[in-house]
């Protein structure tokens, strides 16, 4: 077996080769010969080392955003307009199949039913008419479905150590992502963000007439939630002495680059998950740790409301980006500062249509395939509500399950174990609440799932029931002290 794994990964290597120099002689092909270029390490990867395959999975996502610019107008397209977009699900879909090989789908939990039902949902609901076309259902597989495949990696292949891995991964990528978004705050963009900028003009970039910052990703959205996940990590190192100084001037650095990026709603979450994961230290009981969380936005809102009038005469570059982040904050129902008031006219009308609607619009409704293909789109930009439009009442309910279910169990076994892996995972949960079915952010939708199914691993036992054939030493083994 090791004698075919290594010929394998040889024969990658020599197609990944002959492909890239096809690539440099015909350069209207560059990113369909990119792919097919990857394909194949990525097959060897999943069949040599499926824990590898995760981790390099996460930095090509990081990246991927950068490399789309650069190839900006090169190549042919597919169903997602980029051949590179699929990439992701490839390696998903692989990674997936071989977690349920290994045992993902044994001895099921209540949150894994969960999960399990939202996967049939989506694949059910890609045929639904009422969302515009088989098109539209094909595009939202590959933003709703591929996502929630992260749980069954995470369930079977994301052991202690491997997720500890994962982890630190993330956080080291999100320093030098916050750094490229705030040379594009008081530098300017390159040229090949420049040109992205224009090709899709983006108006949700726009603050005040000032381009708001998206670092190497596809879009704002996605760079702030990144960063918010790199908060919570970073935080969640700062537990012990020796990784106290580092971990503080990561977390500012990365506090100011999401603080300028100017969504308000990853500061808020960013806010509570500190609040839910210093209650998770000192063992807080679960209810109220979520106090804690609103007792951290609360001083939030009382900060913000203290620096609103000095914000409101802010100049220069980031005047505007300042401005509009501590408006919204301070005046949070105060409709001509703060989109709050349309977010949740958006959920009402979501959660009204689980009922009103209940075999629901579609898997590609609440997605941006919608938008591309001509479909119904149905976004209302929060979990919830999204999920009783694309899947109607049991979509809803299912996804309710898996929300109380997947959190509770996070913040026991954070409050439990009190060590960096398990307080750093229900932050990554906290910090992306109500955006785990948003699969157009590329590097962040799969995350949260991959982090519920190392939670339902956890507290399941799988590592003893369903051993791994390992890389490594098994969960019961490992120790999980940074």
């Amino acid at each position: 077996m090791p004698t075919n794994r290594k010929f394998l990964s040889a024969v990658a290597l020599v197609v990944a080769a002959i492909l890239a120099g096809a690539a440099l002689a015909h350069p209207s092909l560059t990113q369909v010969v990119l792919l097919v270029a990857v394909l194949p390490i990525v097959l060897a990867l999943a069949v040599r080392s499926p824990r590898s395959l995760i981790l390099a999975l996460a930095g090509w996502l990081v990246v991927m955003g950068t490399l789309r610019r650069l190839l900006l107008g090169q190549g042919s397209t597919t169903l997602l307009g980029d051949p590179l977009l699929l990439v992701e699900p490839a390696v998903m879909v692989l990674l997936a199949a071989v977690a349920w090989g290994r045992g993902a789908g044994r001895d099921r939990t209540l949150l894994a039913k969960a999960v399990l039902v939202l996967c049939g949902l989506a694949l059910v609901e890609a045929v639904n008419p009422l969302q515009g076309g088989l098109k539209v259902g094909l595009g939202g597989l590959l933003f709703v479905l591929v996502p929630l495949l992260g749980f069954w990696v995470g369930r079977s292949l994301c052991d202690d150590s491997t997720m500890r891995r994962m982890l630190i991964v993330l956080g080291v990528l999100a320093v030098p992502a916050a750094a490229y978004g705030l040379a594009q705050t008081y530098v300017g963009f390159p040229s090949w963000d420049t040109r992205w900028i224009q090709a899709n003009g983006y108006a949700a970039l726009n603050v005040g007439g000032v381009i708001r910052a998206f670092g190497s990703f596809s879009s704002s959205a996605e760079y702030a939630s990144f960063l918010g996940v790199g908060i919570a990590i970073w935080f969640a190192l700062a537990r012990r002495p020796q990784t106290l100084p580092v971990a503080l001037v990561a977390v500012a650095l990365l506090g100011t680059a999401v603080f300028l990026e100017s969504s308000r709603g990853v500061v808020v979450l960013a806010v509570v998950a500190i609040g839910v994961m210093a209650a998770a230290l000192v063992r807080v009981r679960l209810v109220p740790a979520a106090l804690w969380g609103l007792g951290a936005l609360g001083l939030l809102l009382l900060a913000a409301s203290h620096l609103g009038h000095g914000a409101a005469a802010s100049t220069g570059t980031t005047g505007a980006l300042v401005a509009h982040q501590v408006g919204g904050l301070a005046q949070p129902f105060n409709s001509q500062n703060s989109t709050l008031g349309i977010h949740m006219s958006e959920m009402v009308s979501g959660l009204k249509a689980a009922f009103t609607a209940p075999v629901g619009h579609g898997t590609g409704s609440i997605t941006l395939a919608a938008s591309k293909f001509g479909g119904a789109a149905q976004g209302t930009e929060v979990d919830p509500s999204n999920a009783g439009e694309a899947f109607g009442l049991p979509g809803l309910i299912a996804y309710l399950v898996v929300a109380l279910s997947g959190l509770a169990g996070a913040y026991r076994v954070a409050a439990a174990r009190r060590d960096f892996v398990a307080v750093a995972v229900l932050g990554l949960l906290a910090v992306t609440f109500l955006q785990w079915l948003n699969g157009g952010q590329y590097a962040v939708a799969w995350l949260p799932w991959l982090a519920l199914g190392w939670v339902d691993r956890t507290r399941a036992g799988l590592g003893s029931v369903a051993p791994v054939q390992r890389e490594g030493a098994t969960t019961s083994s490992i120790s999980t002290t940074l």
